[in-house]
């Protein structure tokens, strides 16, 4: 799922801070995914088509894989993520559970039509992130995290990485700025610096730019990565993005439909 972060390789949705009450329960939402994604409006989906851009920087030929369309709840926070080709076929798949309060509970992935791997998260009795366990595609455990902590918009700010075997791999760490993530490091079992990114928004808290350096044992490899927004709609929510290298050169489109409550679909 692109547009919602995760800790290392795609672990934890980042909740924000919109509140509410579950119609059905009547309690009390705490967390909610479309301030962190910056969205406006009642939105119940949205559609992302990615495309490249030709030699002039103006949309070209559409990707073949994927397009990705989101589910959110009226609470505002995603039931699941489904990214097809563009023959319709369903590719990748991922279905979130909540806890009562909205923040994340889980996931279930599946590729191709077949399981591909589970994540659930533990809480405190003061309903914070404590540790994680992640499964592979046969329900094994693959890996499991501990020393976790939050912001008060639910957004994971630290995690320790291990190994089935309970041996300790990589940690990392986010800084942000109120809700927005402003940097995120991962360093290995020994300390060592493995990646480091930087990222920048504009006031409409879109990511404007996102420096990520890469470190291996022989080399240090920075790349940055522009974005600029080129259409907006009626609801201030953006429906073109263009993504452009160091060297000035647009490199991707992304086209973004989205479905209000009770409004046709606006692009």
């Amino acid at each position: 799922m692109k547009k919602i972060l995760f800790i290392g390789a795609a672990l934890f949705i980042l909740a924000s801070c919109k509140s509410g009450k579950d119609k059905e329960s009547g309690k009390k939402i705490k967390y909610s995914d479309l301030s962190i994604d910056g969205l406006n409006g009642k939105v119940t989906s949205v559609e992302e088509t990615p495309y490249k851009a030709d030699s002039t920087g103006k949309i070209g030929q559409m990707d073949s894989c994927c397009i990705g369309r989101g589910e959110i709840d009226e609470n505002g926070n995603y039931l699941s993520w489904t990214e097809k080709d563009s023959k319709g076929t369903v590719k990748n798949q991922a279905v979130y559970t909540r806890y009562e309060d909205g923040l994340w509970k889980g996931v279930t992935n599946t590729k191709e039509g077949k399981p591909s791997g589970s994540m659930e998260t533990s809480l405190d009795d003061k309903g914070q992130y404590t540790s994680a366990v992640a499964n592979d595609s046969t329900g094994k455990l693959e890996k499991y995290y501990t020393g976790i902590t939050q912001n008060e918009f639910g957004q994971v700010m630290s995690w320790k990485e291990y190994d089935k075997d309970s041996v300790f791999r990589q940690e990392g760490k986010s800084e942000f700025n109120k809700n927005l993530q402003s940097s995120f490091t991962m360093k290995d079992s020994t300390g060592k610096l493995k990646t480091s990114n930087v990222y920048k928004y504009n006031d409409k808290g879109e990511q404007t730019e996102a420096s990520n350096t890469t470190v291996t044992k022989d080399t240090t490899k920075t790349e940055l990565i522009k974005y600029t927004y080129d259409t907006h709609d009626e609801n201030g929510n953006w429906t073109q993005r263009t993504t452009w290298n160091d060297k000035g050169k647009a490199t991707k489109i992304v086209k973004r439909t989205y479905t209000y409550a009770k409004e046709e679909e606006k692009k």
